[in-house]
């Protein structure tokens, strides 16, 4: 009697095969974005296109995250007593939307209309500021008679008037540029709706959400590395939501300071700041969401929009701005965000420049904290790796300036350390 061939199924055979598949999907990918570059990155950004609304829905629950955290914990299971936490947490996302989206409606309201008055006055005064630097030119010229300032002079008249061409045609046209705008956000309003019925059922589920990730991890990947891949992502998602909600806190304090502040100076008859207050505010908030370079890309249209009222204005508000800034930088940002990105500042100016060039203002925004996070993990990796070879080795902190004390001040300082040791 003959005895049949079984089948007999191994675990090392079947792990080489998936290898040498993954392998060959790799090469054959990289293979496609070398040689056929073009026609890669055009399937991409369809397919970025088409899942763009789950991609902004997750940016919009990142965002709203703190703010519901403060209404649901805070307002209302610390004030009210809510004790049920799925019903707090369900009624805090519908207040927090209600506040964003009523702040976004309102201000839009009130900026479109405000950036239209602001150029339509700028027009106007042109002829006026032209007259002055006119007069100003021909009271040099009779002072200083041997010089020939006649090209000058006929020059400027000319640009005047060109100008104010250039002028008359631009506000149409930025109007209608706003218009534009206005009806391809509501073209795009699905994509809007979409994404904010995402970001509703991440901010419901983050529990859940966790959890089945985590799970699917725990599945496919040995459990010591299953661990370290959940621990990465812990580390990511606790640096990147701590620079947000830092960011929008310090934004925020920063957006208010310079409203009061407007207000408080156009009590002294300073023209413009009590019609321009809140639409400054609102950019000086939103741009300081960048480090760095967000003050000057705010701060340097509103010098402009309120130079468009009086050089007086626009000087008054560029030191204003400055003596703010000074304020955020050496107090409430180190109070607020303290040491959340551990980055230093060549490497800010790096994620930044990288990122505007990728994606622009957003790319600015979103370069630091993206960076921040790979250096966190990569920090993480390398403790991890120094610890298993027993090496010693932190990272170094910037340096902080040494002072020299005088041999009196250094025994009492010592005295005073071996007090508080006891």
């Amino acid at each position: 009697m003959t005895k049949k061939n079984t089948f007999m199924a191994n675990s090392d055979y079947f792990t080489i095969a998936i290898y040498t598949v993954v392998t060959s999907l790799i090469i054959a990918l990289m293979i496609k974005l070398l040689f056929f570059w073009k026609d890669s990155f055009a399937v991409i950004d369809s397919f970025l296109s088409a899942i763009s609304p789950f991609l902004i829905g997750v940016i919009f629950a990142l965002l709203m995250n703190p703010l519901v955290n403060w209404i649901r914990n805070t307002v209302l299971m610390k004030w009210f007593h809510v004790s049920n936490r799925i019903l707090a947490n369900i009624i805090a996302i519908i207040i927090s939307y209600l506040i964003v989206v009523s702040a976004m409606v309102v201000g839009l309201i009130y900026i479109i209309p405000e950036i239209i008055a602001s150029l339509t006055l700028f027009v106007d005064r042109v002829p006026e500021w032209a007259d002055s630097i006119l007069i100003f030119l021909n009271d040099y010229a009779d002072k200083h008679p041997n010089l020939n300032l006649d090209f000058v002079i006929s020059s400027f008249g000319n640009a005047d008037s060109y100008v104010q061409d250039v002028l008359n045609k631009l506000v149409p046209s930025i109007t209608s540029a706003l218009v534009v705008t206005g009806v391809t956000v509501v073209r795009y309003l699905f994509n809007i709706i979409v994404a904010m019925i995402v970001s509703c059922y991440l901010l419901l589920d983050k529990k859940a959400q966790k959890r089945s990730i985590k799970r699917v991890i725990y599945a496919f990947l040995p459990e010591e590395k299953a661990s370290k891949l959940c621990k990465g992502i812990r580390l990511a998602i606790t640096t990147f939501g701590d620079f947000i909600d830092g960011k929008m806190i310090d934004s925020l304090i920063i957006g208010l300071l310079t409203f009061v502040c407007m207000l408080v100076i156009s009590f002294f008859g300073i023209p413009g700041y009590a019609s321009c207050a809140l639409l400054v505010s609102i950019i000086v908030c939103v741009t300081n969401m960048i480090p760095y370079f967000g003050p000057f890309l705010g701060g340097i249209p509103c010098v402009f929009l309120l130079g468009i009222y009086s050089p007086k204005s626009g000087l008054i508000f560029a030191i204003l701005i400055l003596i703010i800034q000074q304020l955020d930088g050496n107090v409430i940002g180190p109070k607020i965000l303290g040491d959340s990105t551990g980055l230093r500042p060549l490497w800010v100016i790096f994620a930044i420049t990288l990122g505007g060039w990728l994606a622009g203002v957003a790319g600015m925004f979103l370069g630091v904290p993206c960076l921040a996070v790979v250096t966190k993990v990569m920090e993480s990796i390398v403790d991890e790796r120094l610890t298993k070879k027993q090496l010693n080795m932190p990272v170094l902190k910037p340096d902080k300036p040494h002072i020299k004390l005088p041999p009196i001040a250094k025994e009492s300082k010592e005295l005073k350390d071996k007090k508080d040791k006891k």
